[in-house]
C-alpha cells in the first residue's frame, strides 16, 4: 500500500523542477546497459577525456548537435547499479548528480539509459534518478535483444507509470536516437514515486520529516526521501549537513533504535519497497508471447559457463589474445621504430654538434620514441579487449577467474587490469577503477607490474639469446613463457601475502551483471581503441619524456676533459659514460648488486631501466660503444661475451644473465607506473611500499640465484 502523507497540502516532489532551459544532460545507467554505445552515437568524435580534479575517475564529456542547431553538452558518468556510494565511481555520479561538485555544474536533466531486456534490474537506478527531482528522459535501449527474447515493453505504459519520457532506442544502430534531443528539452521533473514500504517505517519518516524539513527550508514532504537515506546510514556527502546537527542525530538514532526492535532494517525495507513497486511496473509494462525460449545468449553459456569446457575456452581466448598481441603489433612496431630512427637521423643531421642536438636526438627523440614503439601493441590490445567487452565475453572472463584470484586475494575484476598490465601496467592500473572495495583495488595494483609488460621484451629477448643461443626457438619460446610465469607465480605469492599482513580484510561479494552476447559494433569499438591509445600517450608519454631528459643531461653530464678528443669516437662514449653522473652512481651501486653477479655497467642499465625497462638493452649498447643495439644485438652479445673483469674473469656468464632476467620479473623498474599509481591511490605511501616490496623481493631471489648457483657451478662460469 502506498505510504501515508505526513500531511495533506505536502507536495510529492522532491525538488522544484527545472524552469532554465536544458544545456547540459548527465548521462546515468547500469553497467552493460549500452550507456557508452548511446554516448558515442549522440557526440561522435566531439567529446574529451579527463579527470575529475582531485580524484582518478574518468570525466567524459561530449557535443550531442540538434537538428535546429543547438548543442547540448553530455557528461558520461560511470556506470552505476545505486546511487548509495561505495566506490569512487559511484561517488562521483552521487555527488554530480546531486549538484555537490564545485569542479562539476549541476546538470539541467538526466537522461538514464535502461536495458530493456532487463528492464527489473535496471529500473532501481530509475527510481532513485526521480528522488533528486530533475528533470528526466529514459532511454529504453536494446529494445531488439528484448524482443529476440520474446518480451515487448511498452514505452508508452512505461512512460505514463514514470511521469517522463521514455524513447525506444536500438542504440548500436542508432535507431530513435534522434528522438533523445526533443525528449531532453523538453523534460520536466516527474513526480516523486510512493513506495509501499512499511507503515511503521513511514511513522518513523512522518516524525523526522519536520525537523529535516526546517534545517533544509523544504517542505516536509520533500524531506521523506532525506529521512529514509538517514535511517539507512547511507554514506553520501550531502547528507553531512544533518548528520552534524546533535538534536537530529540524537532523534535518528531512537528512530533506528525503534525500529531495530521491530526487526526492521531501514536499507533493506527501502530495497524491498522499491522492487516490490518495480514488479508492479513491468507486469504493467511488458508484454510476453508465452513462449518460453532459450536465447542464444543462454545456448552459448552453457558451454563457455561451462565449469570444465568453460575454462578451456577461457584458456584458448586469452592464449589467443596474448599471442595476437605480440605476433600481429610486430610489424607495426617494427614501422614505427623506423620511423622514429629516422627521423632522428634527420633532426641530427639538420642540427650542428653540441648538447642541444644531443638532447634533441638522445634525451627527447629516444626517450618518447621508446614508449611511442609500443603504442601499436597498447592499441591492439585496446581492439582485442574492446571486442571482447563489446561481445558480452569479458565480463564472463572476470566469472570464471574469480575462484582462482580469490584464493590469493584477489578479486574477479582484478582480472581485466592484470590482462591489461602484459602489455602496460599503466592501462593495467587504471583498469581497477572498475573495483568497488577499495581493499580489493590496492591488492591489484600493488601486483600488476608483476606481470611482464612489453618493455621487458627487449631485455628478455637479449639474454635469452645470450644464455640459450645454442638451443632451438622452441627452448627459447619456453624460457620467455617460464619468465612471464614467474611474474604471475610472483603476483599471486605477494597478493596472498598482502591479504594477511598488510591490507585490512573486507568481505565483498563479487557481484557482476553478465550481459547478453551480440556483435561488437565496429565504430564502439574503434572509439574506445583511439581513447584508450590516446590517454596512454598522454598519461605515459609526458611521464617518460621528462624522466628521459633527466636521465639524458645524467648521462652527458659532466663532460670528459679535453684530453679525451684523443679517443676515437666509440671510446670517447664508452668513457664518458664513466665519467658521468650515471657511471659515478653505476659505480657507486656496484659494491650492492655485485652479490647479485652484476658490475657497474650493468647498475647504469638498471639506473636507466628506471625511466623505461626496455632503455636497458640501448644503455649496454652505449656503454659497450655498440651502436644500433636495439636492432641488431649480434655486436653488443659478442662485446658482452668478451668482456672480463681486472682479474680476468668473465663478466657476463649464464648464471648472471639469468640473474638478470629474475630481476626484470620481480622488480619495480619503471617511474611513470609509480607516478600513475600515486595519482590511483592519492598517496605516495603505496607506490613506495610497491617499490620497496618489489625490488627487495627481486634482491633476494637473485641472490639466491646467484651465490648458490657460483657455488654449485664453480663460480657461475
Amino acid at each position: 500500500m502506498p505510504a501515508p502523507s505526513c500531511h495533506d497540502a505536502g507536495e510529492s516532489r522532491t525538488a522544484q523542477a527545472s524552469s532554465r532551459p536544458v544545456k547540459t544532460v548527465a548521462l546515468v545507467g547500469n553497467p552493460n546497459c549500452g550507456k557508452t554505445t548511446i554516448f558515442n552515437a549522440l557526440t561522435g568524435l566531439r567529446q574529451k577525456v579527463g579527470n575529475y580534479p582531485g580524484i582518478t575517475v574518468d570525466k567524459r564529456e561530449g557535443t550531442f548537435r540538434l537538428d535546429d542547431g543547438r548543442a547540448l553538452d553530455v557528461l558520461d558518468l560511470p556506470g552505476t547499479y545505486s546511487l548509495v556510494s561505495s566506490s569512487p565511481d559511484e561517488q562521483v555520479v552521487a555527488q554530480v548528480l546531486r549538484g555537490e561538485r564545485a569542479d562539476t555544474a549541476a546538470p539541467d536533466a538526466i537522461l538514464a539509459v535502461v536495458d530493456a531486456s532487463n528492464l527489473a534490474r535496471n529500473l532501481y537506478l530509475v527510481s532513485q534518478l526521480i528522488d533528486i527531482g530533475r528533470p528526466l528522459v529514459v532511454a529504453l535501449n536494446m529494445t531488439d535483444v528484448a524482443e529476440r527474447q520474446g518480451k515487448i515493453v511498452s514505452a508508452s505504459a512505461l512512460s505514463r507509470v514514470l511521469g517522463c519520457p521514455v524513447v525506444p532506442l536500438v542504440g548500436h544502430k542508432r535507431k530513435g536516437v534522434e528522438g533523445l534531443g526533443k525528449a531532453l528539452l523538453e523534460a520536466k521533473a516527474p513526480q516523486r514515486i510512493e513506495y509501499p514500504i512499511d507503515e511503521r517505517l513511514a511513522e518513523e519518516e512522518c516524525r523526522l520529516a519536520p525537523r529535516i524539513a526546517a534545517i533544509a527550508q523544504i517542505d516536509p514532504e520533500k524531506a521523506r526521501p532525506l529521512v529514509r537515506r538517514l535511517l539507512a546510514d547511507e554514506p553520501s556527502s550531502d547528507l553531512e549537513t544533518f548528520r552534524s546537527d546533535a538534536a537530529l542525530s540524537a532523534l535518528l538514532d531512537e528512530s533506528r533504535a525503534r525500529l531495530e526492535s521491530l526487526g526492521l532494517d531501514p536499507m533493506q525495507a527501502d530495497i524491498e519497497a522499491r522492487y516490490r513497486w518495480i514488479d508492479e511496473v513491468t507486469a504493467e509494462v511488458i508484454q510476453t508471447d508465452g513462449t518460453p525460449r532459450r536465447t542464444l545468449t543462454e545456448r552459448a553459456d552453457s558451454v563457455l559457463m561451462h565449469p570444465v569446457w568453460g575454462l578451456f575456452f577461457f584458456a584458448a581466448i586469452m592464449g589467443a589474445l596474448f599471442v595476437s598481441i605480440f605476433w600481429l603489433a610486430a610489424p607495426l612496431m617494427d614501422a614505427t621504430e623506423g620511423i622514429v630512427t629516422v627521423l632522428a637521423e634527420r633532426v641530427g643531421e639538420a642540427m650542428s654538434p653540441g648538447p642541444l642536438r644531443d638532447l634533441l636526438v638522445d634525451g627527447v627523440l629516444a626517450g618518447v620514441g621508446a614508449v611511442v614503439v609500443f603504442v601499436p601493441q597498447i592499441a591492439l590490445l585496446f581492439l582485442l579487449l574492446g571486442v571482447l567487452e563489446d561481445s558480452g565475453y569479458l565480463a564472463r572472463a572476470a566469472f570464471l577467474m574469480d575462484r582462482v584470484l580469490s584464493r590469493v586475494g584477489l578479486h574477479g575484476k582484478s582480472f581485466i587490469p592484470l590482462l591489461s598490465s602484459f602489455a602496460c601496467a599503466i592501462p593495467g592500473v587504471l583498469a581497477t577503477r572498475t573495483i568497488e572495495s577499495r581493499r580489493d583495488r590496492l591488492a591489484t595494483i600493488l601486483v600488476a607490474p608483476f606481470m611482464s609488460c612489453s618493455a621487458r621484451l627487449p631485455v628478455y629477448a637479449l639474454l635469452i639469446g645470450f644464455c640459450f643461443a645454442g638451443y632451438g626457438a622452441l627452448t627459447q619460446g619456453l624460457v620467455l613463457l617460464g619468465l612471464y610465469l614467474l611474474g604471475i607465480v610472483g603476483a599471486a605469492s605477494i597478493s596472498w601475502l598482502l591479504k594477511r599482513r598488510v591490507l585490512p580484510p573486507e568481505k565483498t561479494p563479487f557481484i557482476l551483471e553478465l550481459p547478453t552476447y551480440k556483435v561488437p559494433q565496429a565504430s564502439q569499438v574503434l572509439l574506445q581503441t583511439w581513447t584508450g591509445t590516446r590517454a596512454f600517450l598522454t598519461r605515459a608519454g609526458t611521464t617518460i619524456f621528462a624522466l628521459s631528459v633527466v636521465l639524458w643531461a645524467l648521462l652527458y653530464y659532466p663532460r670528459l676533459p679535453e684530453t679525451a678528443a684523443l679517443l676515437t669516437e666509440e671510446a670517447q662514449n664508452a668513457a664518458q659514460i664513466e665519467y658521468s653522473f650515471a657511471g659515478r652512481l653505476g659505480h657507486l651501486l656496484e659494491p650492492v648488486i655485485a652479490p647479485l653477479g652484476f658490475d657497474w655497467k650493468m647498475g647504469i642499465g638498471l639506473v636507466a631501466a628506471f625511466a623505461a625497462r626496455e632503455v636497458f638493452v640501448s644503455t649496454l649498447g652505449i656503454v659497450y660503444s655498440v651502436g644500433g643495439a636495439e636492432e641488431d644485438a649480434t655486436q653488443l652479445l659478442q662485446a658482452m661475451q668478451a668482456d672480463v673483469r681486472g682479474d680476468g674473469s668473465v663478466v657476463w656468464t649464464p648464471l648472471v644473465a639469468i640473474s638478470l632476467m629474475v630481476w626484470f620479473v620481480f622488480a619495480m623498474q619503471c617511474i611513470s607506473t609509480m607516478a600513475v599509481v600515486r595519482r590511483e591511490t592519492g598517496s605516495w605511501r603505496w607506490p613506495l611500499l610497491q617499490l620497496g616490496m618489489m625490488n627487495a623481493l627481486a634482491y633476494t631471489a637473485c641472490l639466491l640465484i646467484y651465490q648458490l648457483g657460483s657455488r654449485l657451478f664453480a663460480g657461475g662460469s
